[in-house]
């Protein structure tokens, strides 16, 4: 019999009150629900987990003792599963090398195309230059006289920042023992002085061969060997001597295999030699990253108000003693250049503070030696030397600290204090060598391709055509990277690039990225479970996920989607709805069925709000802009098109575009980093712009997100809001009213040797690991889940224990707090956002995004302070969000903007954006087609503008609530 559902029974997991549900395989089903309902918990602990862990017992006991074994969930079970898998919203990614192209694979066809059909080019002068593979090579090498003298060699690229010796160091390393230095012959064992400021060709001698027959076996192998170890590919035959009576025909030699200048040719490309992850392919510099971290001569000044004698600079640079040779170097230097280091640096000539930074260019001057100087310096006076510059030299020092294995964190403090990270210098971002880009496809390099958008590559491609001999290869690699392509255009991520780094998307960008591939799969009968897939999507392309999901049913898989987006919920074949309210009073099915079903049933409040019988209602009046402005000039990050932008203070900003069109990069990389640099730490790099004015009428900055208010699963409302340390306070009074010698300290479950039950060390849980089987955790035998000891739980006040308050919920504890004013203020702000079903001592792994932002919120409302004038930016704050929460959010909100605040907010949900005093509107596209600002005024205002993607459906917003 095949099933026609997915059948659980007795769910009890978290808040869930031991519910029976059946869900439609092969279907599209929402499940949906207030913040906090029990949602996730359905979805994902108990079908999720259950499906995932009975795969796993399905493996030997040797693999299940190497892997993380999922907890059984507590649910009597679940009939109708078929293989599992969740594509959550969660980003998760925080590896630097990891980009869309790796997360898609796309990366990895795009490095065999390049491999397999790539053209190269000569690194000196552009020429075209054939690749030929070592017996390619010795066949035209065949073509010359018996007899003909060959120099074989490879061309040498100095290492970036480092001095020659390094470079040939290297060279001797790997066994060849002389080079050509501009045409000249230098034996690697006699030592070579070089100025290290100039530019020299160098080449590895690697063999000098008689053509003859019994020479080409060996010649071959010499070949293969070297193009691995030198030359980044290319190598070059230089024709030295011919016997005599013969004639060699050059032009004719090196036609169609060198370049005619140069001579040399590309030997054979496998895919790693695009590879950034590879150390033989990726940036010395960088190491691949595309970052790296330089010094800053802004930091080095530890008090330019003192001179460099009197330690204007850091001790860590200079030295303690004046004895050591970079303070005899800057003795000689200030002496030829003529200024005193008596003098304070801040007063110092322009000239002499950058000769002290960033050195003297090459030009030497004579060493001075001081009176306390060692031996070696006092062989060196007068010698001629020139100095790098201090900036330099902590840039080298910073080079040789991460060869060395050891790490100090003295040193690591240092670097972190007088360095930050730019784009790496040497590769300008590329991740790769240059001589990578020296190949391309279609007259593009690999870094051009992987940095232009989505939509751009896909024309790219449209357009891209094959010699007649690459054609069957080059076409069917371009198709397979077309259809991953096209699946990513699918589902609205035009705009990405595949050199996007992963830790700078969006979790819903991320989810997506993980769904394109599951489509690409295209396998049927699977289950998969996602977690809100319409985050970060504008209203104009929520259609396209819905699509992408009913393609994925259409195929023969089972769908269930955690979602509050109203237009997907409208497009599921099915829809369960938990509730009524959050924490301990949901966990229950209050409605199930069709979209048209719901809208009917009494106790439904989505369909209420899908009905039209609940709204979120427009504003009787808007704030209007009156008041002070940030006012942003010249912005250039990223996709920016050099926007100029005033954002009122003292109102409700919304921030909104189609995805991709720059809203985070002009509120988070631009606005808020300048601001979070200008406040807080000069060492913030902004995105590029030229000026940002208006912050002196704003007291600070604070970023509001959905992140965890805590990694840690003693974090707890509580703790965060800053009560939790009173109410120790109040039981350490009542332990000394009570004659019993315990502090404050002794009422906190973290600390050791304190009132804590030291057999769970405060979690009132012990896990036991096992093997292969997953780890069981169970309540406390001996303080029975208090997690304090009997001397603590014996204090009680109004006959509380203080492990009895912790397991108070908000609510209740309002109440009971009535005469401690400091503590039932937070409390209330806590529960008028709607969070009074949390228990106090509620550990912050269990709670949702949006119970861990109000949590924030009510942390900032709980403490406003009269005359400051903070910045709150929140993105995408309705993220998690059901529509009934989304109006506490928003009174929230006009709570902050009430109290004198300014609040910015990156926002796609048109019910919030709305309700906002002033729209800025971003586009008119995503990716290089947006950058712009299209719309900007009131939400009426927005609404009539042509050219808005947000004003056209804010129009539809306002018209049905009669705005």
């Amino acid at each position: 019999m095949v099933r026609q559902f997915i059948e659980v029974r007795g769910a009890r997991q978290n808040n869930l009150k031991n519910i029976d549900v059946d869900i439609p395989r092969d279907k599209l089903t929402v499940i949906t629900g207030v913040s906090g309902s029990g949602k996730s918990s359905l979805a994902f602990d108990v079908i999720y987990g259950e499906g995932q862990r009975r795969f796993l017992e399905s493996l030997s006991t040797f693999a299940k003792s190497r892997m993380n074994q999922l907890k059984k969930p507590d649910v009597d079970f679940v009939f109708g599963l078929s293989p599992v898998i969740a594509i959550e919203q969660k980003k998760g990614i925080v590896n630097p090398r990891s980009t869309v192209g790796t997360m898609t694979d796309i990366y990895d066809f795009m490095k065999l195309l390049f491999a397999s059909v790539g053209e190269a080019c000569c690194p000196f002068c552009k020429h075209p230059v054939p690749t030929r593979s070592a017996s390619q090579m010795i066949d035209h090498i065949r073509q010359l006289p018996q007899g003909t003298v060959l120099e074989v060699l490879a061309p040498i690229y100095k290492i970036y920042g480092e001095h020659y010796d390094t470079t040939f160091d290297e060279i001797r390393s790997k066994g060849f023992r002389a080079v050509r230095i501009d045409g000249e012959s230098r034996n690697l064992g006699d030592p070579i002085e070089l100025d290290e400021e100039a530019e020299y060709k160098i080449e590895v001698v690697i063999d000098k061969v008689i053509v003859q027959a019994d020479a080409f076996k060996a010649l071959a192998k010499t070949i293969e060997n070297s193009l691995k170890l030198v030359g980044e590919g290319f190598i070059r035959f230089e024709i030295d001597r011919v016997p005599e009576g013969e004639e060699v025909d050059f032009e004719r030699f090196y036609h169609d295999f060198a370049c005619p200048e140069h001579h040399l040719t590309k030997g054979e490309m496998n895919a790693n030699y695009f590879s950034f992850n590879d150390p033989d392919s990726a940036c010395r510099t960088c190491g691949g990253i595309g970052t790296f971290m330089r010094a800053e001569a802004r930091f080095l000044i530890k008090n330019p108000d003192k001179s460099i004698n009197k330690g204007a600079i850091d001790p860590k640079l200079l030295g303690l003693s004046g004895g050591t040779w970079i303070w005899a170097l800057v003795r000689s230097m200030a002496a030829h250049y003529g200024f005193s280091l008596d003098t304070p640096y801040a007063e110092l000539p322009d000239p002499a503070k950058q000769l002290l930074m960033y050195g003297s260019k090459g030009e030497k001057f004579p060493f001075l030696p001081g009176e306390d100087a060692s031996k070696s310096q006092t062989r060196h006076a007068g010698k001629l030397m020139n100095f790098g510059g201090m900036v330099h030299i902590i840039n080298w020092w910073y080079k040789l600290y991460l060869k060395r294995n050891a790490r100090s964190t003295i040193d690591d403090e240092f670097y972190k204090r007088v360095m930050i990270e730019h784009t790496c210098p040497d590769c300008e971002g590329r991740k790769l060598r240059p001589q990578r880009f020296c190949v391309q496809v279609g007259g593009s390099d690999l870094h051009q391709l992987c940095h232009c958008s989505l939509y751009e590559l896909d024309d790219y491609l449209n357009g891209l055509t094959f010699a007649s001999e690459r054609v069957v290869v080059g076409q069917q690699i371009a198709a397979e990277i077309q259809s991953r392509v096209n699946l990513l255009l699918d589902i609205g991520l035009d705009y990405l690039s595949l050199g996007r780094r992963s830790d700078t998307i969006s979790g819903g960008e991320a989810q997506r990225i993980r769904l394109s591939t599951q489509i690409s799969s295209g396998l049927m009968g699977m289950l998969y479970v996602l977690d809100e897939p319409s985050i970060g999507l504008h209203a104009r392309d929520s259609v396209r996920i819905i699509d992408t999901l009913k393609k994925l049913r259409d195929i023969g898989n089972t769908i269930i989607v955690v979602e509050h987006d109203m237009d997907t919920i409208s497009s599921a074949d099915y829809i369960i709805e938990i509730g009524p309210e959050p924490g301990a009073l949901g966990g229950r099915i209050i409605a199930q069925g069709t979209a048209e079903q719901l809208q009917s049933h009494p106790d439904s409040i989505t369909g209420s709000y899908m009905s039209g019988t609940s709204r979120i209602n427009i504003p009787a009046k808007r704030r209007l802009p009156a008041g002070p402005m940030l006012s942003l000039r010249g912005a250039r990050a990223n996709n920016l098109r050099n926007v100029d932008l005033d954002v009122p203070l003292g109102v409700l900003v919304c921030v909104t575009g189609v995805s991709g069109s720059g809203k985070s990069t002009l509120i988070n990389e631009v606005i808020s980093k300048q601001l979070y640099a200008n406040f807080h730490d000069a060492r913030i790099i902004p995105g590029e712009h030229d000026e940002l004015a208006g912050y002196e009428y704003l007291t600070g900055i604070i970023n509001i997100d959905q992140s965890p208010i805590g990694r840690s699963s003693r974090s707890n409302p509580a703790t965060y809001v800053g009560f939790f340390d009173k109410i120790r306070d109040l039981y350490a009074a009542a332990a000394a009213a009570a004659g019993k010698t315990l502090t404050k300290n002794d009422f906190s479950f973290n600390q050791k040797n304190g009132g804590r039950c030291e057999n769970c060390q405060g979690e009132g849980t012990v896990t036991t690991q096992l093997q292969f089987m997953p780890d069981v955790e169970s309540v406390c035998p001996v303080c029975h889940g208090s997690r304090f000891n009997e001397e603590i739980l014996d204090v009680r006040i109004k006959d509380k224990h203080i492990a009895q308050v912790l397991e108070m919920s908000i609510g209740e504890a309002v109440g009971y707090f009535d005469d401690q004013p400091y503590i039932l203020h937070k409390l209330k702000v806590l529960d008028q956002l709607g969070l009074g079903y949390l228990r106090l001592g509620q550990s912050s792994t269990t709670l949702s995004g949006g119970e861990a932002q109000r949590i924030k919120l009510a942390t900032e409302l709980s403490k406003i302070k009269r005359g400051s004038h903070n910045l709150y930016i929140l993105d995408e704050p309705t993220t998690g969000l059901h529509l009934s929460d989304i109006q506490k959010l928003i009174d929230c909100l006009q709570q902050l903007v009430d109290a004198g605040h300014s609040v910015v907010v990156i926002e796609h949900q048109l019910d919030l954006i709305k309700v906002a005093d002033h729209v800025i509107d971003m586009g008119p596209e995503g990716g290089n087609k947006g950058g712009m600002v299209v719309a900007a005024g009131t939400p009426e205002e927005v609404a009539l503008m042509d050219g808005s993607w947000t004003g056209k459906y804010l129009r539809e917003v306002l018209e049905a609530v009669g705005g």
